[in-house]
C-alpha cells in the first residue's frame, strides 16, 4: 500500500531576523509561535506513526490469510459437512425410508399450501444402493446396531425354543417418552410432540425452554397436571424402544423375543408417566388397573374351547404354566414395585381387589433388571444441589444425547431442583434405610474389609465439616425444600427400616410404606420366580463432599464438589465424589442386599418366594460405542446378550437354567446391614 505525500502545513524560523531590533512584546509573540511549531511536529509525527501501524496491521492479516490452515477454509469445511451428513444419515436414515421421502414431502408441502407437481421418480433402485453402502461399513460403529441383532434370539430358536409365556415389559425413567396432548394456544406447537425422548425434546429444551419447563413440572400442590396442560406417556413398542433416533433402549430384547414367536399379541410394553406418585398413576391414568387387566386378559381361561385343562390361552398362542412374565427396569421397581407398590396395590381389597393369591395365580415369573431397590445415592445430589447429569444419564451419547445433558446447558441448578421437587415419582429414588443399611460417621457396610479404618469409609469426613449420613441428608434436604414438596413426601413415601412382623402384616395396607421393600412383604406366591439381574463392576458414586461456594445467580444454596479439602490421595475420590461398586448408576449395595439377604428373610419374605440373583460382570468393548454383547451399563444392560439369553430363557420355558451368578462381594457387605 502507498502513503500519499502529506502537504507541508508550517514554515520555518527565519534565521536573518535581527533578535536585538525586537521588543520583549515581540521576543512574546516568538516563543509563543515556536510552541505552536513543535506541537503541530509533534501532531504530524504521531498521524505517521499510526499510519504505519494501519500498514503493519493489513500487511499481517493479508499474511494470516495466505498462511490460515486448510481446515478452517471454506473450501474444507462446505465438503466436510456433506460427509459428515452422508454418515449421519448411515446411522439414521433406514433403506426404507428412502420409498417414504416423496410421500413425506408431498404432505408437507400440502400442509403449507405449496401447489408445486413432484414427478414421480422410482427410488427402489437407490434403495438397493444405499442398502448396499450400509452394508460395507462395519456393524460396530453404526451406534444403533452393533452385528448382534436377534443373535440371542435365532441361537433359543435353533434350540426348539418357543414363546411359553406372555411377556410385560415396563420401562423405567429414561426409557418411558412422554408426549404433550394440550390443545390451549400457546402450547398447540408442541401437539403430539414428545417433550421426553427424541430429536424434538432437544430442540424445544433448546428454542422452547420457559414453555417446555412450565409444560414438564407438576401442580405442587396436587401433583397432577398444571391447569391446562396435559402430558401423557407415549404408548405402544416404539414408547421405549428408542430413546431417540439411532439410540436403542428395549429394542434389541424386543427384536430376540419376536425371533422366538412373541408379537404384540402376547408382548405387551406398559409405558406410564414416571412424573407422578404412584397414587397419582392410579388416580390420574388408571395404570395399575389398566396393568391388571391386560394381565388378566393374558391369563384368560379359554382352556375348554381349546379342549386343554392346564393351559391359558391368549389370541393363538397357548401357554402351558399359570401367567404372565414381567420384566421392569430400574426405576420401574419403585413404581411397579414386586415386592411392594404394585402387587400390593392389586391383592388389596380397597385397590386392586384381586386377593391375597393374584400374584401367586396370575405371575409365573418376575425379572428385576438394575432394580433401585434401596434407593440410589446420586439422586441425593440431584435433590440437594440440582446436579442430573448422572442420575438420568445414557452414556455414552454425550451431553447433547442425553436429556440430562441439555439440562445442564440450558438449565440452572435452581431451576433443575425445581423440576425434580415438582416430580413426585423422582422421590421413589430417595435412599432407604437409613444408617442400617448406609452407615454412620465412619463405617459403611459396603467398607472394604482391608478398608475399615481412618479416612477409608464411605462416610468419612475431615472436621470441622458437617457429616451427613443419609438419614441426616434426607432430613436437612427436606427442610429446605417447599412445603408442597414435604406434604408431598408425608402423604407418599417411607424411607425407614421395619423389623417387627406385626406392623409389617399392617403395613399391607398403607400405600405410603409399599415402595420401600423394607417396611413391606413380598407377596404370598411360593411357587412364582424372582430373578434380580444387574451389572456389577462399573465405577459408581457412592458419598459426597459438599461445601459452600459461588452461587449460581440468585440461588442461597449449597454448590457440589466445590472449595473443599478431600482426600484425592484414595484412588477411588475424584473431584469430592466417593467411588463404589455397581452399574455406573446404582450402587451395588442397592442392586443386590435385598437380593441375596432381605429377602432370604421370613419377616420380609413370608411365602418363601425363590429369589434368584445373577450378577452380570461389566466388561465392555472400548471400540463399541455402547460396549458391546457383554456391557453392564445401567441402560446398556437391555443390550447385554446375558441378560437376553435369560429373559429368553424363562419366557420359553426354560429357567430352569438360571441359576445363582455371584461375582462381587454383595454377600459379604449385606451380612453387615444391620437388619436385626
Amino acid at each position: 500500500m502507498t502513503v500519499s505525500k502529506r502537504t507541508r502545513t508550517w514554515t520555518t524560523h527565519d534565521d536573518e531576523t535581527d533578535s536585538t531590533g525586537h521588543s520583549e512584546n515581540e521576543n512574546s509573540v516568538h516563543d509563543s509561535k515556536a510552541h505552536d511549531k513543535m506541537h503541530t511536529v509533534h501532531e504530524a509525527q504521531a498521524e505517521m506513526d499510526l499510519q504505519a501501524k494501519l500498514l503493519d496491521a493489513q500487511a499481517h492479516e493479508m499474511g494470516m490469510k495466505s498462511q490460515r490452515r486448510f481446515f478452517a477454509k471454506a473450501r474444507c469445511l462446505f465438503p466436510l459437512g456433506i460427509v459428515l451428513g452422508v454418515l449421519l444419515g448411515f446411522i439414521l436414515v433406514r433403506p426404507y425410508d428412502i420409498l417414504e421421502m416423496q410421500a413425506q414431502i408431498a404432505l408437507l408441502m400440502e400442509a403449507y399450501d405449496i401447489s408445486l407437481k413432484i414427478p414421480e421418480i422410482d427410488l427402489s433402485g437407490v434403495e438397493l444402493e444405499w442398502q448396499r453402502l450400509r452394508g460395507n461399513i462395519p456393524e460396530l460403529w453404526k451406534l444403533n446396531n452393533d452385528g448382534r441383532e436377534f443373535q440371542v434370539g435365532e441361537a433359543m430358536k435353533a434350540r426348539g425354543l418357543t414363546a411359553q409365556y406372555p411377556v410385560v415389559l415396563v420401562p423405567g425413567i429414561v426409557s418411558t417418552g412422554l408426549e404433550s396432548w394440550t390443545t390451549s394456544p400457546e402450547y398447540r406447537a408442541f401437539f403430539r410432540e414428545k417433550l421426553w425422548g427424541g430429536f424434538g425434546m432437544i430442540s424445544q429444551v433448546t428454542f422452547n425452554r420457559e414453555k417446555w419447563m412450565a409444560a414438564m413440572m407438576l401442580d405442587p400442590d396436587t401433583g397432577l397436571d398444571p391447569p391446562g396442560i396435559k402430558i401423557r406417556a407415549v404408548e405402544g413398542m416404539s414408547a421405549a424402544s428408542s430413546f431417540m433416533r439411532g439410540y436403542w433402549i428395549w429394542a434389541k430384547i424386543i427384536e430376540n423375543l419376536a425371533v422366538v414367536n412373541y408379537d404384540t399379541d402376547n408382548l405387551y410394553l406398559a409405558p406410564y408417566d414416571w412424573r407422578l406418585s404412584m397414587w397419582n398413576l392410579e388416580e390420574r391414568d388408571g395404570y395399575f388397573s389398566r396393568l391388571k387387566a391386560t394381565i388378566e386378559g393374558f391369563k384368560q381361561e379359554t382352556a375348554e374351547e381349546e379342549g386343554c385343562d392346564s393351559c391359558s390361552l391368549y389370541g393363538q398362542y397357548s401357554y402351558a404354566g399359570k401367567g404372565d412374565i414381567v420384566a421392569v427396569l430400574s426405576i420401574t421397581n419403585l413404581i411397579c414395585h414386586h415386592s411392594t407398590c404394585y402387587f400390593k396395590w392389586v391383592e388389596s381389597p380397597e385397590h386392586g381387589g384381586g386377593g391375597a393369591d393374584w400374584v401367586e395365580s396370575h405371575i409365573e415369573a418376575f425379572i428385576s433388571i438394575a432394580g433401585t431397590h434401596l434407593g440410589v445415592v446420586k439422586a441425593m445430589a440431584a435433590f440437594l444441589s440440582g446436579e442430573m447429569k448422572d442420575t438420568v444419564q445414557m452414556n455414552p451419547a454425550g451431553a447433547y444425547g442425553t436429556f440430562a445433558g441439555v439440562l445442564e446447558r440450558f438449565f440452572s441448578r435452581k431451576e433443575r431442583r425445581r423440576l425434580f421437587w415438582s416430580w413426585a415419582g423422582s422421590a421413589s429414588m430417595w435412599v432407604k434405610g437409613g444408617t442400617a443399611v448406609w452407615g454412620n460417621g465412619s463405617w459403611a457396610p459396603d467398607d472394604e474389609a482391608v478398608l475399615n479404618v481412618q479416612g477409608d469409609s464411605h462416610n468419612e469426613y475431615l472436621p470441622p465439616f458437617m457429616n451427613m449420613t443419609a438419614s441426616d441428608a434426607g432430613t436437612w434436604i427436606l427442610q429446605r425444600t417447599p412445603a408442597s414438596f414435604q406434604k408431598m413426601m408425608a402423604t407418599n413415601y417411607s424411607f425407614g427400616i421395619e423389623r417387627n412382623e406385626e406392623i409389617l402384616r399392617k403395613n399391607d395396607f398403607d400405600h405410603r410404606k409399599w415402595t420401600n421393600p423394607l417396611e413391606s412383604r413380598l407377596p404370598n406366591a411360593p411357587t412364582t420366580r424372582f430373578i434380580c439381574v444387574y451389572g456389577q463392576g462399573k465405577e459408581t458414586e457412592r458419598s459426597y463432599w459438599y461445601a459452600h461456594g459461588p452461587h449460581e445467580h440468585d440461588e442461597s444454596f449449597v454448590e457440589a464438589r466445590d472449595a473443599i479439602t478431600y482426600p484425592e490421595s484414595s484412588s477411588d475420590v475424584r473431584n469430592g465424589v466417593k467411588m463404589g461398586d455397581g452399574d455406573g448408576t446404582v450402587s451395588l449395595l442397592s442392586l443386590g442386599a435385598m437380593c441375596v439377604e432381605g429377602w432370604k428373610r421370613k419377616r420380609y419374605n413370608p411365602g418363601g418366594i425363590n429369589v434368584t440373583t445373577v450378577e452380570l460382570p461389566h466388561r465392555p468393548t472400548s471400540n463399541i460405542p455402547r460396549g458391546g454383547a457383554n456391557t453392564s451399563d445401567h441402560v446398556d444392560i437391555l443390550g447385554s446378550t446375558g441378560l437376553n439369553e435369560l429373559i429368553l430363557k424363562v419366557a420359553t420355558g426354560a429357567g430352569h437354567e438360571v441359576q445363582d451368578n455371584i461375582v462381587s462381594n454383595i454377600r459379604e457387605y449385606a451380612k453387615r446391614v444391620q437388619w436385626d
